[in-house]
């Protein structure tokens, strides 16, 4: 996605291409090495237990149970396990996420590479990235909103968020919204040696369509929808209750009600249908 000079920003072209490139292993490793921990400690006696049933003896120097019936308890325990594992790395990358928010609260604008900002950006984004993962992979609707809010970002309620991306700072999003596939919600973009930063706002009963990009500084009213492979430029504003759609968003149309789509649907089989003469409507708040 590129967009000519933005006024506020001043920075030529955003895109949102650009990465962080350290080496962010080692931040993924320390958190896996963390839940290891964690796992291993709490189910020592079980797995001492289930030892002892097979060898007759004990690598620690006590036996708690040894009875048969903790080897119908294994498979639950394998997967409390999974569970215990991913919630305690979710809990210790928290920890350190708001020590870090401690340490450098963030802050929106634009930086130059080398700068607090970026520095502490980038750690607070690869020690989400993590947990936010392993949240989309769990069997639980409600981890991932879970997760989002313990890091900071303000989601309402009986929210939706599917199989997406969404920045682990500066994004509010209201009641009642909905969000599809593969969508991106950015509250940063990187291009070259500058990062820019702003807050995104998503209102209350809004719906961001698949295939969509948020740029910073967007703010959807409440009702609004962006539509289906649309983007938005940086502090654009979507006007509440319309569909917007555009690469990038240029042009607004009305919702339609059931009924109307009825009618429209019976319009088209009684013959040729009209194409309505839509008056678009800029809402871009970028430069185009």
């Amino acid at each position: 996605m590129e967009n000519t000079r933005d006024s506020q920003s001043g920075i030529n072209y955003i895109s949102t291409s650009g990465v962080f490139k350290t080496p962010f292993t080692l931040i993924i490793l320390l958190q896996f090495y963390v839940g290891c921990i964690v796992v291993i400690s709490i189910n020592l006696w079980f797995y001492n237990d289930l030892y002892f049933l097979l060898t007759g003896q004990s690598f620690l120097p006590f036996v708690l149970g040894g009875e048969w019936w903790e080897w119908l308890l294994l498979p639950l325990n394998i997967y409390g396990n999974l569970l215990l594992f991913a919630f305690s790395i979710i809990l210790f990358s928290t920890i350190i996420f708001k020590v870090l928010n401690k340490l450098y609260p963030p802050k929106e604008g634009v930086f130059e590479r080398g700068s607090k900002e970026w520095k502490y950006t980038h750690r607070r984004f690869w020690t989400a990235y993590f947990p936010i993962w392993l949240a989309r992979a769990l069997p639980l609707p409600w981890s991932d909103i879970i997760v989002y809010r313990l890091l900071g970002v303000k989601i309402g309620r009986n929210v939706v968020a599917y199989e997406g991306y969404i920045d682990p700072e500066f994004v509010e999003i209201g009641d009642y919204t909905m969000t599809s596939l593969n969508i991106c919600i950015f509250s940063h973009l990187i291009y070259q040696d500058k990062i820019l930063i702003k807050k995104v706002k998503v209102g209350n009963t809004c719906i961001v369509g698949p295939q969509t990009i948020i740029s910073p500084g967007t703010i959807l009213q409440d009702g609004a929808i962006l539509g289906v492979n649309s983007y938005t430029w940086i502090d654009q504003v979507l006007e509440g209750d319309l569909i917007h759609v555009g690469t990038p968003v240029s042009m607004t149309l009305q919702i339609q009600s059931v009924e109307e789509s009825q009618k429209k649907a019976e319009r088209i089989k009684e013959g040729p249908l009209e194409t309505p003469n839509h008056n678009s409507k800029n809402t871009s708040g970028g430069s185009n």
